[in-house]
């Protein structure tokens, strides 16, 4: 049976990011070459590399994968550089101008505007699932369930979900919520959490300049700055 659509929860996520989409460009979080900016998307692509080749059932190069809430494409673009093939690449989206964007980018992968409570892949699709700052999206507890659950779903019983999210509240952002390991707990429950703290807060980083490569490092190795989780579910 299909989930009922969180209706005013969709509506709201859309016209969060599409206020997000205006206001961004040309502003400091969009700064590729801001060293805080590289030293965060590094640090835990590096860190999550690490995760996958010692903690999965099979190489990563024989899973199947999903992304959810996949964005711009841009971490399925990381698992196929690190051998996946296309063919086992997927993600969704709700938000039909970040796939269009994704598509034109990974023409190869499978890439669907769809509301991630009522995906239609069959049960026990995939090895591996991405959830990478999704749920902190999520506001709506009924909704953040029906996307837990339908990822469950259609995980095999030995995948897992490889899990990014930030544990702290964004006091500058009342569109996202901290995903303590409570609410990921309420949202899984069935599921081993194996995660860890990682990445300084990004206002922080972004403002290190060019002491970013000594000062991120120092920081960072106090855990009470580090602004997120990341790591692995598993059933």
């Amino acid at each position: 049976m299909h989930a009922v659509e969180s209706v005013e929860e969709i509506r709201r996520i859309e016209m969060a990011y599409a206020e997000r989409e205006r206001t961004l460009p040309g502003t400091i979080k969009r700064d590729t070459a801001n060293p805080g900016n590289q030293w965060l998307a590094r640090e835990h692509r590096e860190r999550l590399g690490e995760i996958l080749s010692t903690r999965l059932e099979r190489p990563l190069r024989e899973c199947r994968i999903l992304d959810v809430g996949c964005g711009y494409g841009g971490l399925l673009g990381w698992f196929h550089e690190r051998g996946v093939p296309a063919e086992n690449l997927f993600g969704l989206d709700l938000l039909p101008n970040r796939i269009n964007a994704a598509r034109a980018t990974y023409p190869e992968f499978t890439l669907l505007h769809a509301n991630a409570e009522r995906f239609d892949f069959p049960d026990e699709s995939f090895d591996l699932m991405a959830a990478f700052t999704v749920f902190s999206s999520i506001l709506d507890f009924g909704m953040a369930s029906n996307v837990a659950e339908n990822m469950r779903r259609a995980l095999k019983p030995d995948g897992a979900v490889a899990w990014y999210d930030m544990r702290y509240p964004n006091p500058f952002n009342d569109h996202l919520q901290a995903m303590t390991p409570r609410r990921i707990r309420k949202l899984f429950p069935s599921f081993a959490m194996e995660l860890e703290s990682i990445s300084l807060p990004p206002p922080l980083a972004r403002r290190l300049g060019k002491f970013t490569d000594q000062t991120y490092p120092l920081l960072a190795s106090a855990a009470p700055l580090r602004s997120h989780y990341i790591g692995l579910l598993r059933p």
